[in-house]
């Protein structure tokens, strides 16, 4: 509600009372975040049976780096990926730091890697409630903090392992927050000197925490340090330009840091959903496609995935209405944010602006990323919620009204029942990689990277004829992800189905035709069937791609001398 002036010291008073005693139970800062961070961990004590599961493999048991205090250096001028990194542009030291740390204490046992996520989430959700006592009523931020702790959301964060980069970012984005809403205006610089640390620690886990400054902004204004006439925002940015300087200073020296180990300011490794498409305005479209998701996922989560891609999220083709929705769902949160805080709603403001702020680095919309929707991204977005909460329980209890009082109880606790159980459900499907694919498939047959993976199992099973069932729907599904159509025609003349591999091989070549796994197969399948034609155009431009391929060479001394000929670069 708009405060005035009277009901703005009542407001302050409220929210930053100490205890709170109800039926001889006395709710405090302290033990009510020592229950928000129990209740935090209780829940994802099955994950502790879980083991590496889907980029925890590549990340975790396949990286040399943290095996071994000797490669520590390796730790912070190598890419996140390691080879792959410099494509997905992903630099994270902090992160696989902590994942030395573990392998070494535990010589790489998944139990302890997950009991390590339950610490980190525990004390982000914490330092959510603190957070929250600095704007609601004791009461009410404890349910905020415990709807932010059981959202079903986060299971991806937490059960698989490579998620901790959210909840480190979190805890430092937190605790930032907490130091600059309680920071003493006679001693700002030490506020400034210790959330401009804290920020550096965030960016070294994740990329998105370069949205911190902002941030801080926002809650200024929502604790009312700030207001949006001119002469309060000269008298602001007069009053903290050294931040700014200071966040501008930290920030730049992570830029360069980040350039000079993936040599680019970006990724260029995208999603298969943004593949082939060459206009900006098409990538845009295809984003604005993800924030249904997001409002689905904020507030009836019974439906989590592990991936997101094609046939759940198509490439835009023309305006459609999932985009105008997407677009209307955006607009509605950034103007409905600005709306309400230029007519004194702070805590709505805040929690739409905070949605907005913390959603924009992974959304597409300022850069196209590997992803258009991932779960996990959502863990510091899905704190607006808990803001949201915290307000609606504000209001509800405001009513002084004891029926009402029991029915929002009920309701509260049963809400965060229902989260407790998703999340229960949830968190064994992270077990392992197959797992969650196959709850992947479960959920949405139509997903093709399901099918992939199992198509990829049978055919290390030794179940060909199964394997090639799954590839032949994941191709029907999705025929636009290279390695996928390389695997397929491989697969297809392993079966002696000389055809399909000639005519899934003959595609990839056309659409990658710098792909030499591929041209070899074209080659081959071409020699087979007697396609002599095609043969010599798939080994010719094989040759270019690769001079000295042995396989090539060979099949090209089956042919004529007049071919040797016409391919100088070949001998």
């Amino acid at each position: 509600a708009r405060t005035k002036a009277g009901a703005r010291t009542r407001w302050r008073a409220r929210s930053g009372a100490k205890r709170v005693s109800t039926a001889g139970f006395q709710l405090t800062r302290r033990n009510g975040a020592l229950i928000v961070a129990l209740i935090a961990f209780a829940v994802y004590l099955p994950s502790f049976w879980n083991g590496f599961a889907y980029d925890d493999v590549a990340l975790i048991p396949h990286d040399p780096r943290i095996k071994s205090l000797s490669h520590i250096l390796w730790v912070f001028t190598k890419p996140y990926w390691g080879g792959l990194g410099t494509e997905l542009g992903i630099y994270r030291p902090l992160v696989t730091l902590s994942f030395m740390v573990d392998w070494l204490v535990s010589n790489g046992q998944p139990t302890w890697f997950h009991i390590t996520n339950a610490i980190w989430n525990s004390g982000a959700c914490a330092l959510a409630f603190v957070l929250l006592t600095e704007l609601f009523a004791l009461p009410a931020a404890l349910f905020g903090a415990l709807i932010f702790a059981l959202h079903p959301v986060h299971v991806e964060a937490v059960a698989n392992v490579v998620g901790r980069a959210e909840m480190i970012a979190a805890v430092f984005i937190f605790a930032a927050c907490i130091l600059w809403v309680r920071r003493d205006r006679t001693d700002s610089r030490r506020a400034i000197q210790q959330v401009t640390v804290l920020f550096a620690c965030a960016l070294l886990a994740k990329e998105s925490s370069a949205m911190l400054g902002p941030l801080l902004v926002l809650l200024d204004f929502a604790t009312e340090r700030l207001s949006l006439d001119r002469r309060s925002i000269a008298a602001y940015v007069s009053r903290e330009k050294l931040l700014v300087v200071s966040f501008g200073l930290m920030f730049l020296m992570y830029v360069a840091a980040r350039f000079a180990v993936l040599n680019r300011f970006g990724p260029t490794a995208v999603d298969p959903v943004f593949e082939g498409m060459d206009g900006r305005a098409d990538r845009l479209l295809t984003a604005f496609q993800a924030w249904p998701h997001y409002v689905r996922l904020a507030f009836f989560p019974r439906t989590l995935l592990a991936d997101y891609g094609p046939r759940i999220i198509m490439p835009a083709d023309g305006w459609t209405a999932g985009i105008l929705l997407g677009v209307f769902i955006l607009l509605s949160t950034v103007v409905g944010g600005i709306v309400a805080a230029v007519r004194g709603y702070r805590r709505t403001a805040l929690a739409l602006l905070w949605f907005a702020l913390t959603i924009l680095p992974v959304s597409n919309l300022i850069f196209t990323i590997g992803i258009v929707v991932a779960e996990r991204t959502l863990y510091m977005p899905m704190f607006s919620v808990a803001i949201a909460a915290s307000a609606a329980a504000t209001a509800l209890l405001a009513v002084q009204n004891a029926a009402l009082e029991r029915v929002v109880l009920v309701a509260g606790v049963a809400i965060l029942a229902a989260f407790a159980v998703r999340d229960i459900v949830r968190i064994p499907e992270w077990d392992s990689t197959n797992s969650i694919f196959f709850a992947l498939r479960r959920d949405r047959p139509d997903a093709f990277r399901a099918h992939w993976h199992m198509a990829r199992e049978a055919r290390v099973a030794g179940d060909i004829a199964e394997s090639g069932r799954q590839y032949n729907e994941a191709v029907r599904l999705w025929p636009l992800r290279e390695g996928l159509i390389a695997e397929a025609a491989g697969l297809a003349v392993m079966q002696h189905r000389l055809v399909d591999g000639e005519k899934l091989a003959a595609f990839g070549a056309q659409r990658w035709p710098n792909n030499l796994a591929i041209q070899r197969l074209l080659a081959g399948t071409s020699l087979d069937l007697g396609d002599t034609a095609r043969a010599i155009t798939a080994m010719r431009t094989g040759l270019r791609i690769d001079p000295k391929d042995e396989m090539l060479r060979r099949m090209q001394s089956v042919l004529t001398p007049s071919l040797k000929a016409t391919t100088p670069n070949a001998r």
